[in-house]
């Protein structure tokens, strides 16, 4: 013990007293038991504190490099923006154009109904429903014409007929024909000829063959219905 402080309270202060960020009061205190106790003098001595590095300013050359380098990154980063908006705009008119501008033609007058998936536009009159699916916003391969009579088929047990024109090609239309057991979907040409290469073989090719052929007159009352109503679209 010298002057009443603890030499183990003198090495805690050691380093605060080095960097000189302790008080006065603490410096005298210090100071006063170093110059009585030897073995803390010699620690005092012991103890470094290094110095902070200062480090040398840029040089004007760096500093030209470096805003360089950030001009070079900013104009970068701008043309990827302008290219991401250009291409987004693009695709925007294009999906405007070839979808969206069409199908609102196609349904124009018509009665709009929201539904979760999609929109229908549905006009009804003495003799025929003409619907409208609208293509949901950037939706390429969307979008749906058909029709089909509003009476009731008596005539070779068919229960529903419709129409699709240009549902899988330019030159085919699609038939869905329900006989009162079940529904099937013929691909035909706009001559009414059955075209199997638009689905997959299968054993009903027989069956749809039978049925085009039987309710050959109502497709082609259907298909000219299609024509005079959305003649400019699908010619």
């Amino acid at each position: 013990m010298k002057n009443n402080i603890d030499c183990n309270v003198i090495v805690d202060l050691l380093p605060l007293y080095k960097e000189e960020i302790c008080s006065e009061e603490t410096k005298i205190l210090v100071e006063e038991h170093l110059a009585e106790c030897a073995d803390c003098r010699r620690l005092s001595e012991q103890v470094t504190i290094p110095k902070a590095e200062k480090k040398e300013a840029p040089t004007e050359t760096e500093t030209f490099k470096k805003v360089g380098k950030k001009l070079k990154r900013g104009r970068f980063y701008r043309r990827v923006l302008i290219f991401l908006f250009a291409a987004f705009a693009a695709v925007n008119v294009a999906w405007l154009k070839l979808k969206f501008f069409p199908f609102k033609d196609c349904a124009f007058g018509m009665v709009e109904y929201d539904y979760d998936e999609f929109k229908l536009c549905q006009e009804i009159n003495v003799d025929y429903y003409y619907n409208v699916i609208m293509p949901n916003y950037l939706e390429f391969w969307g979008g749906t014409l058909y029709l089909w009579k509003s009476k009731n088929y008596n005539d070779n047990n068919v229960k529903e007929l419709r129409i699709y024109p240009k549902i899988i090609r330019d030159n085919i239309y699609a038939v869905t024909i329900n006989d009162g057991n079940r529904s099937y979907s013929i691909a035909i040409t706009k001559e009414l000829e059955f075209d199997p290469s638009a689905y997959k073989a299968h054993d009903n090719d027989e069956k749809m063959k039978k049925l085009l052929e039987e309710n050959r007159d109502e497709i082609e009352e259907l298909m000219q219905a299609a024509q005079n109503k959305w003649g400019d679209y699908i010619k």
